[in-house]
């Protein structure tokens, strides 16, 4: 009835209030799981992915929009990555993904049904942006990095933006400085890939070596032939 009510008084006041326009980040939660549910599970998985990315970094949705465009950029050039999830847990890019900690640990629980506060607001933002044309984007695609100066252990920035001048545009003129600085074309030599790391091996227990004996060698062994209904089975 509620619904039925609203529609019939939009259709009497085609313009509207600037009160009743609402914010792409404010849909209800209802609105938000029927988009949600309508795509494909790998792009469910994608936009959980972002949604966590950007609620680790900030509660602010005009800056969680900004980081959002930054790791979609990423991903449209492939850089640190093919997917969101790639993106967003390769090392040393997203501080709140680089160890084990109990945030950490947090944010990988995070579902599209948690309740926990700001949550709601980063998976809708996520989906905004996840769905957004391209001509949507805010700044160019090689807008790949950013930090956050109040959040770095030292006053000294990453190696990589100190030979770098922030980028400027409209985008960002209502960024604080002092909160996040994005960047434009950061030489990928400036910004390295992190050595690689080979796992030590275990060393094997009594427990592993009797696995290893029960383990098959690979070859599958040929089926019992079934014995018909109608012929008696040899005894």
């Amino acid at each position: 009835m509620v619904r039925r009510i609203a529609f019939c008084w939009l259709l009497l006041c085609p313009t509207l209030p600037a009160w009743a326009i609402a914010p792409p980040d404010s849909l209800s939660r209802y609105d938000f799981l029927r988009a949600f549910r309508r795509l494909s599970p790998l792009e469910q998985d994608e936009v959980l992915w972002l949604a966590r990315c950007i609620y680790s970094e900030t509660n602010r949705p005009e800056e969680q929009r900004l980081i959002a465009w930054v790791v979609r950029n990423r991903v449209e050039t492939r850089y640190r990555g093919d997917t969101y999830r790639e993106v967003v847990l390769e090392p040393r890019q997203f501080s709140a993904f680089n160890r084990p900690t109990p945030r950490r640990d947090l944010i990988l629980s995070l579902t599209p049904y948690s309740t926990t506060p700001g949550w709601q607001q980063a998976l809708r933002i996520a989906l905004e942006v996840f769905q957004a044309p391209p001509s949507a984007r805010p700044f160019p695609i090689t807008v790949r990095h950013f930090y956050s100066p109040i959040s770095m252990p030292t006053s000294d920035p990453p190696r990589w933006a100190q030979a770098a001048r922030p980028y400027q545009g409209p985008a960002v003129a209502h960024i604080d400085p002092q909160r996040f600085q994005f960047f434009d074309g950061i030489d990928a030599r400036l910004d390295p890939l992190p050595p690689a790391q080979t796992p030590t091996p275990a060393r094997p227990t009594r427990l592993s070596r009797f696995r290893n004996r029960l383990r098959p060698s690979g070859r599958i062994p040929r089926p019992v032939r079934p014995v018909p209904p109608w012929r008696p089975a040899r005894q």
